[in-house]
């Protein structure tokens, strides 16, 4: 009889990783086309009747198959919406049947790489899954193992996603160091104080190790809804003014720049709102567009175009957002100050925070900070290292792999819970 093979899921805002630990030695499962990580969505494509993941499922969707795109399905565990069903096609979804589905997956194209069932398994949390709400912070949890229970899993533990990617790192340590662990993942920014030496990686219970742990909801997903108001909102109609001379409303603007909250625009009620606003307003041509976009259903083509130019900006100048499959000659140029100036107020959230963190979470100075640890695929934001670095001037930096330590750890994790 085969050895139990034990998990750790880092399940993502933005992108997903499963970690798998055979005979003592962690391996990451390949989830998509051999990618350790596959992107936290889900495309129904009623044209072929069925169901895409990750990769697949984006470029179905970019592809303009007719069906129904979902992304950013963290961001709704311990919110209201979880208590809510969406159309999908011609019946309803709950959505933790639709979280469950994409779990299940992951889970499925793990177990068919050791063709085994997947059992036992760690899953990463933030440290605040909703923010300054303890009672939707649990409910978030119990949400989230209550879905994989439903895909299989007999025993979950959970663990602080900061915290695993510590222990990826500390697997590497000579001496003991006392760590700012900082991740900026798709949908919050969590930090972990913990103490870390090459005696105490054997440690199961690291409780007297973790010195203060904090967490903000602010995350890459936010990075691209700031950006997205900043260049495309603008040519839809926001900021512009109504005939009255009052500002146009902006929530359904914010709606459109949210992943996860892109389908709601689409209801008749949502929809009668922007034509109302269509009708009063100064640039009708520019509400024109936004009814089109609407009427077309191509929010979440805008948000993918919008992230993709975020991404390509970590590391050139310049790029344009190509919006051309919705309107003709519809290109928008933006540079790397474009992102800077979007996201200025919320990397400042995040700066303070992970002072906070260490000055009145853990009670020591910025200088007792040893090393700084990031990890995330936001931190790749650009001169976000840079502000990091500017706060913590003494400390020094160390980067793990944006989308894999904290996996990498989880299932180090779960190999000494389970042994």
């Amino acid at each position: 009889m085969a050895n139990n093979i034990v998990c750790g899921i880092d399940f993502g805002t933005s992108n997903s990783a499963v970690a798998m630990v055979q005979e003592t030695r962690v391996i990451l499962a390949d989830l998509e086309n051999g990618k350790p990580t596959i992107p936290s969505a889900v495309f129904f494509n009623m044209d072929e009747n069925h169901t895409a993941f990750g990769r697949q499922a984006i470029d179905e969707y970019l592809d303009h198959y007719s069906g129904r795109f979902m992304r950013s399905l963290k961001s709704i565990l311990g919110s209201d919406l979880m208590r809510e069903s969406t159309l999908v096609g011609i019946k309803r979804m709950d959505f933790s049947d639709i979280i469950g589905c994409f779990i299940g997956e992951i889970k499925r194209r793990a177990e068919s790489q050791i063709r085994q069932d997947l059992t036992d398994v760690v899953m990463g949390r933030p440290v605040h899954f909703v923010d300054d709400d303890p009672d939707a912070d649990q409910r978030a949890e119990n949400e989230l193992r209550l879905i994989a229970l439903r895909q299989g899993f007999k025993n979950i533990a959970f663990e602080f996603e900061p915290i695993a990617a510590a222990r990826d790192y500390e697997s590497h340590l000579t001496a003991e160091e006392v760590v700012l662990v900082v991740d900026i993942g798709g949908g919050t920014s969590d930090f972990s104080v913990v103490r870390l030496s090459p005696e105490a990686r054997s440690r199961t219970d690291r409780a007297a190790d973790i010195l203060a742990n904090a967490g903000v909801h602010i995350g890459g997903t936010d990075f691209d809804k700031r950006f997205s108001l900043h260049t495309v909102m603008p040519d839809l109609g926001y900021g512009s003014r109504l005939k009255n001379n009052l500002d146009v409303p902006k929530t359904e603007y914010h709606m459109l720049a949210t992943w996860h909250l892109i389908n709601f625009l689409y209801t008749r009620k949502n929809m009668a709102a922007v034509k109302a606003i269509y009708l009063d307003a100064e640039r009708r041509d520019l509400l024109a567009r936004f009814v089109n976009v609407l009427e077309q259903q191509k929010g979440h083509e805008i948000a993918a175009r919008v992230e993709t130019a975020k991404i390509t900006l970590s590391d050139h100048a310049t790029t344009a957002i190509n919006l051309t499959a919705i309107e003709r000659d519809w290109m928008i140029e933006a540079c790397q100050s474009d992102v800077i100036a979007a996201t200025e107020s919320d990397v400042a959230k995040i700066i303070a925070t992970a002072r906070t963190t260490v000055e009145n979470g853990a009670g020591l100075p910025l200088s007792a900070i040893d090393t700084i640890f990031m990890t995330g695929g936001s931190t790749a934001l650009p001169q976000f290292v840079d502000s990091v670095q500017r706060a913590f001037p003494t400390a020094k930096l160390m980067m793990g792999d944006r989308f894999s330590s904290v996996a990498t750890g989880l299932g180090i994790s779960a190999a000494r819970r389970y042994s």
